[in-house]
């Protein structure tokens, strides 16, 4: 595998661990045996028959679109060399999978990391989904009902990243669609509560893949990796608004006259270990101008007013209990009651990306204010 950077390469490391199987590229690949019904998705367009997600979606943060860079090629008979299906990030082990719809599990397949389900729905029984990385509650068997809801298990090992994928039987063949273009207005509701305002902001369109192409490398039936990526691997994905803040520890020592500020920040559990920057803002009282900086990564502080001016304090791998220096020798802020710091993180390969993911995903906090 060549050396990638930035988020592509901690992202594409844990995807890739996934291994699909012989098997599982022949279900996928070959006439569909498993259903008797065939949909005109070319003429009628995916139908939005999905109510429930599959996922407990507060536990997720980003999600990869359709068609996307992510992890390996998953392809149908009709496209190559594109991830089309979705990855969710970043579950931990306790994230509930439940089925999204009742029908009949249509084939169970060792996923390397937890078990793959595929269930094919008694509402549109050309449409089978497939969840990847459950660790099963209680043992399934192929040809079981499930029902709308029932609880699967929970996400399989915090090793790689939750993913589904919608395929369907047409009169052409197999296909894959989108998960999004399947859930109803009800169940997209909480994706657009957490600043996804459609299902389209997830879907790298056909004509769009095909006029900016990836190259695959690989043998034929093992996993085709990407290569060729010219334009940042990061507008792959897509935030969600709500992520949890990292925490931020001040440690203040002395009286306001002679005071010294150390931050200690440390991100979420479920974004550690991944390519991002930490950012440390101070915004002053009205009283002093009101202005907003943010500290270097060399310890000095800069005005900033967007992403494009706003330097990390740190960048690299996301890690816990990071210490930053405000105030390492002692200052007197008796005039500057009211000064507020934050710290805030974000995913991303360079920091001007971090810093759009943070503001998208929310993921800052009030770490100190002087009094």
């Amino acid at each position: 595998m060549q050396e990638k950077t930035g988020l592509y390469h901690s992202i594409s490391n844990i995807l890739c661990m996934s291994r699909i199987r012989l098997l599982t590229v022949m279900l996928l690949l070959a006439p569909a045996a498993v259903t008797a019904a065939s949909y005109d998705l070319e003429n009628l367009g995916a139908p939005r028959f999905v109510n429930t997600n599959y996922i407990d979606v507060s536990k997720i943060f980003l999600l990869s679109k359709f068609r996307s860079s992510a992890g390996h090629d998953y392809s149908d008979n009709f496209e190559s060399c594109r991830s089309m299906k979705h990855y969710f990030m970043v579950p931990d082990t306790s994230t509930v999978i439940v089925a999204p719809v009742s029908g009949t599990v249509t084939a169970l397949l060792n996923d390397f990391i937890g078990t793959q389900v595929q269930i094919t729905a008694d509402a549109q029984p050309a449409f089978t989904l497939i969840l990847f990385h459950v660790q099963l509650q209680s043992p399934l068997t192929q040809g079981q009902r499930v029902a709308e809801g029932q609880v699967l298990g929970v996400h399989a090992g915090q090793e790689n990243f939750s993913d589904i994928a919608v395929r369907v039987d047409t009169p052409q063949g197999l296909r894959l669609v989108s998960y999004f273009e399947t859930l109803t207005d009800a169940a997209f509701a909480v994706f657009k509560a957490r600043g996804i305002s459609s299902p389209a902001q997830l879907i790298i369109s056909k004509a769009q893949r095909d006029a900016a192409p990836y190259q695959c490398t690989g043998q034929p039936l093992t996993v085709l990796k990407f290569a060729n990526l010219k334009s940042p691997p990061d507008l792959d994905y897509i935030s969600l608004t709500g992520a949890a803040p990292p925490t931020g520890m001040p440690l203040v020592t002395g009286p306001l006259q002679q005071r010294t500020l150390n931050l200690l920040v440390s991100p979420p559990p479920q974004v550690r270990n991944l390519i991002g920057s930490i950012f440390v803002a101070v915004v002053l009282p009205a009283s002093q101008g009101g202005h907003a900086f943010l500290r270097t990564q060399s310890g000095s502080w800069v005005p900033a007013s967007d992403c494009t001016t706003a330097p990390a304090a740190w960048q690299g791998m996301l890690l816990t209990g990071i210490g930053f220096d405000v105030f390492s020798q002692a200052v007197d802020l008796s005039a500057y009651r009211g000064t507020v710091f934050y710290t805030g993180f974000g995913i991303g390969s360079t920091w001007q990306l971090a810093c759009n993911n943070m503001l998208q995903s929310q993921s800052f906090t009030t770490a100190y204010t002087v009094q």
